[in-house]
């Protein structure tokens, strides 16, 4: 029997960001989108369990799971949407290694509790689902760099379009990293090698 709820953790699209991504679909296309409500807009990181019913404990195991602390956010370089075969993504443009750092980090806390992600087979492909339908029209430029401040676990009413986020946790600004104007006053072993 098919899931009737799923269970994931990733970053919520704060509302102001999601209202103008919604603005830049191209032309024509919003009636396709229109069931799709911006306060869904979010970047999943990994699915962690999908059920007939409804998991009431999950939330205080995820918690626990990360309550030795989280890694620091990463900024997410998105630089397109794209039609796909039943809807339109944001997808990301550049590096996606800080990402990918994090995702890595988040899963190392959650498997030694019994909690591993699913269906990430053909790796971690960071993007934010804008709407779902056939669609077609060419890759649009829309360039965005989001550093996301929450981690949020979230359950899905598969096939329904609803979305509970079920709680968040914090994240740290990303480190600022050393500028050559700095140089000087940082202590010998922490300054680049030329």
């Amino acid at each position: 029997m098919d899931p009737m709820f799923r269970y994931f953790l990733g970053f919520q699209v704060p509302a102001d960001r999601a209202g103008w991504l919604a603005r830049q679909l191209p032309v024509g296309t919003a009636d396709l989108f229109a069931g799709l409500k911006p306060q869904h807009y979010h970047l999943t990181l990994c699915t962690i369990e999908e059920s007939e019913a409804r998991l009431p404990f999950l939330r205080q195991r995820v918690s626990r799971a990360l309550a030795a602390g989280l890694p620091a956010a990463a900024a997410i370089p998105f630089g397109r949407i794209v039609a796909r075969d039943m809807g339109a993504e944001l997808v990301t443009a550049g590096s996606v290694a800080a990402i990918r750092s994090l995702y890595e980090g988040i899963v190392a806390l959650l498997v030694p509790h019994g909690i591993a992600p699913m269906h990430r087979k053909s790796g971690l492909r960071p993007h934010v689902t804008l709407g779902y339908g056939k669609c077609d029209f060419d890759a649009r430029p829309s360039a965005w760099t989001w550093t996301p401040r929450d981690l949020v676990l979230i359950e899905s009413h598969v096939g329904h379009r609803r979305h509970r986020v079920l709680q968040s946790w914090t994240l740290d600004p990303p480190a600022q990293a050393a500028f050559a104007f700095m140089e000087d006053a940082l202590p010998a072993p922490l300054r680049y090698a030329a």
